[in-house]
Order: C-alpha cells, then structure tokens, then sequence
C-alpha cells in the first residue's frame, strides 16, 4: 500500500519539498527573488553618469542659447542609453551563475 501511494504522489512530494527548501532560502535572504525594475534603475543611473562623466572628462563644450551649458541626463539621447541598459542587463549572470565569475 505505500508503494502505490509513493508511486502515485512521489513527484509531488518532492516539489513541495524543494518549494520549502527554496521558501526557506529566501527568508533567510540567500535566495532573493530578483528585482528587475531595481537592477535596470541602478543600470540606468550607471550609463548616465558614465556618460555625463565622460562628457566632463573630455570638456566638450555645449552652450545652449549662446550661452555656457553643462549637460544634463535628459540631454542624452535616450535611446541609446535604453540600449546601453539593455545590453548590461542581458550581459548579468542569472541567479544561481555566481560561480562562473570567480
């Protein structure tokens, strides 16, 4: 009789028990679910300062109204600092891949 219901609920049991192994991981803060929306923020601000920081390094000048200006974030061209985004965020290791940096 245990072995029909081994055979019958074996998968199941053990996907509950990985659930819980994995639950547990996360509330002990070792297996974050991953926060996209935070990643590509920090990404984003990243690309807009290296390149603002490049655009003050090289003192390219801009003026704006015949007058001095020092560029701004919203003066990027946004599409390329989307694309920029996008590359370093295909670029990072999923969850799980740490090892292969080392």
């Amino acid at each position: 009789m245990t072995d029909s219901f081994m055979h019958n609920h074996q998968s199941a049991l053990d996907n509950q028990m990985e659930d819980n192994a994995i639950q547990d991981l996360q509330d002990a803060g070792i297996y974050p679910t991953p926060d996209n929306d935070d990643i590509l923020e920090r990404l984003y601000e990243e690309v807009t300062e290296e390149w603002l920081d490049n655009i003050r390094k090289n003192k390219l000048s801009y003026t704006k109204y015949d007058k001095p200006y020092i560029p701004v974030a919203s003066d990027l061209d946004q599409d390329e600092v989307k694309a920029e985004v996008i590359k370093r965020f295909e670029e990072l290791p999923e969850p799980g891949d740490y090892d292969e940096i080392i």
